[in-house]
């Protein structure tokens, strides 16, 4: 009941999230974790909103995450993916929020909040958690992953892999032209760089971006 109340307290003393933010539920097991924080189009929500970074926490922090990104790290399909989502130009918007001044007045409130240190310490401090992570090594899931390992058959396959579409795909993906203009149009965004500066530069007193070709503007062919 303690860490239930702190989690709690916690979510009604960082306030709201951004307006931006769309509700979304958060991954419900170690594995959908581990592709959430290895996917850099979505894992700067952590950083953006206090109270998933105290999800996250909880979750990092226990012994099943480790297991399950040990798991990943040895599956080719996971890396392509990853690789892939970091190629992707919503990558860049994705951090670019952390530009926002909401962002950090949200942090700076968060951080002046007793009950946010109480339940950052009690995560980390779990005696349940704790315990969990003496037993692991009895865990049958870690008994598992390491004969997966062992398995030649498991090598075979994942060396198979390598050569999948997949994989050359994220491989390939910095040779798309098409690819840079994305990032530029990302970058070139004011909606990118989160709800503040989207909606000033928007406002008639704002900065208002000038479209390439403008009307009257002679194109030369």
């Amino acid at each position: 009941m303690q860490k239930k109340a702190l989690f709690l307290a916690l979510a009604c003393a960082t306030g709201p999230a951004l307006a931006t933010d769309t509700p979304a539920a958060l991954p419900a097991n170690a594995d959908e974790w581990v592709n959430y924080l290895s996917d850099f189009t979505r894992n700067a929500d952590v950083l953006v909103d206090p109270k998933k970074f105290m999800a996250a926490l909880s979750q990092v922090t226990e012994p099943g995450f480790a297991v399950a990104a040990v798991n990943a790290l040895f599956d080719p399909k996971s890396y392509a993916r990853s690789m892939s989502s970091a190629t992707d130009p919503k990558a860049y918007g994705n951090y670019a929020r952390l530009a926002d001044p909401g962002v950090a007045g949200m942090w700076m409130m968060t951080l002046t909040d007793p009950q946010f240190f109480n339940a950052v310490v009690y995560t980390l401090t779990d005696p349940g958690k704790l315990m969990r992570w003496v037993s692991l090594p009895m865990d049958p899931k870690v008994t598992a992953a390491a004969m997966s390992l062992m398995n030649p058959n498991t090598l075979v396959q994942k060396t198979a892999t390598v050569a999948s579409p997949q994989v050359a795909n994220a491989l390939t993906a910095p040779l798309n032209p098409n690819l840079y203009g994305a990032w530029m149009g990302t970058m070139t965004a004011p909606q990118t760089y989160g709800p503040t500066w989207g909606n000033f530069m928007q406002t008639p007193y704002g900065l208002m971006p000038i479209p390439l070709p403008y009307p009257g503007m002679a194109v030369t062919k």
